[in-house]
């Protein structure tokens, strides 16, 4: 199945930047305050530069065989059976990544603002909005997506704005108290929440309309969202103090809590929930797209609708099965999924062009890139 649809320069940057802010703009702050305490935010803004070089790492993977998806180039360059065999495992980290993104916003709204409505219930409507989406294809999906990309981005930015003046830098302190050990190892998922999360890229960098600039409105939009995400983190570090910050599951919409200019703006979290549900499905969908469109690739399938019908019933049996709460995958899950985020992200990757490289040396060819 070959994607028929393609997107310009300014989606792809729109999609990364969704795609980076994701589910991390409600978890991250807890997730990485858990780890570095009150230095999480110094632990957040060193992982930026690590994470625009697997940005760059991804781009350049891209350049080899800039038509070919990352199924493509693994059987290309690593040969049939070991590309596979690493597809393989590249397919299921999407599919798992996809199932849990639905889970976290099911878990959400079951707890938050559909307190009586059966979890089942909700991920089947995500699941139905999710098949929408696929039947429509990459470019409705990313026109979609630079439609909502302002509202999303004008509610976190309003969020920060309005928590300013009850930021106190005095939660701050004692800093680097947990030493630098903790700090780098609060970095390292940092980086790899969300930037290993975004190997999916490699799957719809082919689809990007063959213009000059890409690489620089991707490095763009990953710097963009990784600084709003530390912002975001800072922010709430000053506002709640460490403790507040790492105990509270969905960070964000507890800091939307406490906006009250003149005792007539507040309760304004509905806001920060539609921010949050819009980035958290962007990101989503983009995994499945990319997991249908590889098995389809992978499994010489000439149509994907053939495959959507089992793929969705097997993403609404792992909904279910990937894990019991938020609560239990922040505390257990996520500690062991970074290395399997940096295995696709940067381990794969560097594979691929470590072997390119060598065969390219030894004169073996390659076919036309």
């Amino acid at each position: 199945m070959e994607e028929k649809g393609r997107i310009g320069i300014r989606n792809i940057a729109v999609l990364v930047f969704l795609s980076i802010i994701g589910d991390c703009v409600l978890v991250y702050p807890s997730l990485i305050t858990s780890i570095s305490k009150q230095d999480a935010w110094i632990s957040s803004f060193l992982s930026i530069p690590a994470g625009l070089a697997v940005l760059l790492l991804l781009l350049r993977v891209h350049q080899l065989y800039p038509d070919l998806t990352f199924i493509q180039l693994c059987q290309r360059i690593l040969g049939p059976w070991l590309g596979s065999l690493i597809s393989l495992w590249y397919l299921f980290h999407l599919l798992m990544n996809s199932a849990i993104y639905l889970r976290e916003v099911g878990d959400f709204m079951n707890s938050q603002t559909y307190v009586m409505t059966p979890l089942p219930v909700i991920n089947l409507l995500l699941i139905l909005a999710l098949m929408w989406g696929m039947y429509m294809g990459l470019e409705p999906i990313a026109r979609t997506a630079q439609i909502l990309f302002p509202l999303c981005l004008a509610f976190t930015l309003f969020l920060i704005l309005c928590l300013l003046p009850q930021c106190e830098s005095q939660q701050l302190k004692p800093m680097i108290e947990q030493g630098i050990p903790k700090i780098m190892e609060g970095s390292l998922f940092a980086l790899s929440y969300p930037f290993g999360e975004l190997a999916f890229l490699l799957m719809i960098f082919p689809y990007v309309s063959k213009k000059p600039g890409l690489k620089k409105s991707v490095l763009l939009a990953g710097l963009a969202a990784s600084i709003l995400l530390s912002v975001l983190l800072l922010v709430s570090l000053m506002v709640l103090g460490p403790f507040v910050t790492e105990h509270s599951v969905y960070t964000s919409y507890t800091l939307s809590k406490k906006i009250n200019i003149g005792d007539f703006l507040q309760r304004v979290e509905s806001m920060m929930s539609i921010a949050w549900i819009i980035t958290t499905f962007v990101k989503t969908i983009l995994h499945f797209y990319a997991f249908t469109l590889g098995m389809t690739q992978l499994l010489r399938l000439d149509n994907v609708r053939t495959f959507l019908g089992p793929s969705f019933m097997i993403l609404f049996g792992l909904i279910i099965v990937s894990a019991p709460n938020i609560t239990y995958y922040l505390d257990t899950i996520v500690h062991a999924w970074i290395y399997w985020d940096l295995t696709d992200s940067v381990v794969l990757p560097l594979l691929l062009l470590i072997v390119y490289k060598l065969r390219s040396k030894g004169n073996h060819s390659l076919g036309p890139g």
